[in-house]
């Protein structure tokens, strides 16, 4: 069999190997953080060597840069998906569980966090965590304006966007001051108010 037989798959083992990487990272990130962690814990616990990983990263902010838009991809999927309803509020708001339960995991909450930190530090990794924000918030901006039954002036949206951030952001903070939160009573409370923002 010629080498060229094998190319096909060579994409694939590539995206393999970086999602190899990048699972061990946020792990890593969440229980030493970004600088306490060092490439070798790294090659540990992704089961490769360091001179691999460097095939695939060039430095560790390249890395957070691989994960800030792995969740962003997934973030702008599941916006997509509500654009297409012919109910996007109602969409909006039935779908609510699984961004409050990725909010109320004191793991995702661990990892975000130091991304923000090093973002608060680092100029290059506050650009990329400032471009993904500024994707979510058009793509967010979008779905209310489809959704909106009247005219949203430009104040009105963007208060509308900042509010909901600030509730999702504010999650992440007590998923660490308070860990065993009763999420199904957040949910029944966040539905009512979350209606009453976006149709306000």
């Amino acid at each position: 069999m010629s080498d060229n037989a094998h190319h096909p798959a060579d994409p694939d083992r590539a995206q393999h190997r970086r999602n190899q990487v990048l699972d061990a990272a946020t792990q890593c990130f969440r229980t030493y953080g970004f600088h306490g962690c060092s490439m070798s814990q790294l090659a540990r616990a992704s089961g490769m060597s360091v001179g691999h990983i460097y095939h695939y990263f060039h430095n560790k902010e390249a890395i957070i840069e691989a994960i800030v838009n792995r969740d962003l991809y997934e973030c702008l999927d599941a916006i997509d998906q509500i654009h297409a309803s012919q109910e996007v509020f109602n969409d909006m708001i039935a779908g609510i569980e699984e961004p409050i339960s990725n909010s109320l995991n004191s793991d995702n909450a661990a990892l975000q966090f130091e991304i923000l930190a090093e973002a608060a530090r680092n100029p290059k990794v506050a650009e990329m965590v400032h471009s993904a924000h500024q994707h979510v918030r058009d793509k967010l901006a979008g779905l209310i304006a489809l959704g909106s039954p009247k005219p949203l002036d430009q104040d009105l949206l963007d208060s509308k966007i900042d509010l909901i951030g600030a509730l999702f952001d504010g999650m992440l903070v007590r998923s660490i001051r308070q860990p065993h939160i009763n999420q199904e009573a957040l949910i029944s409370i966040l539905r009512p108010t979350m209606r009453y923002i976006l149709e306000y």
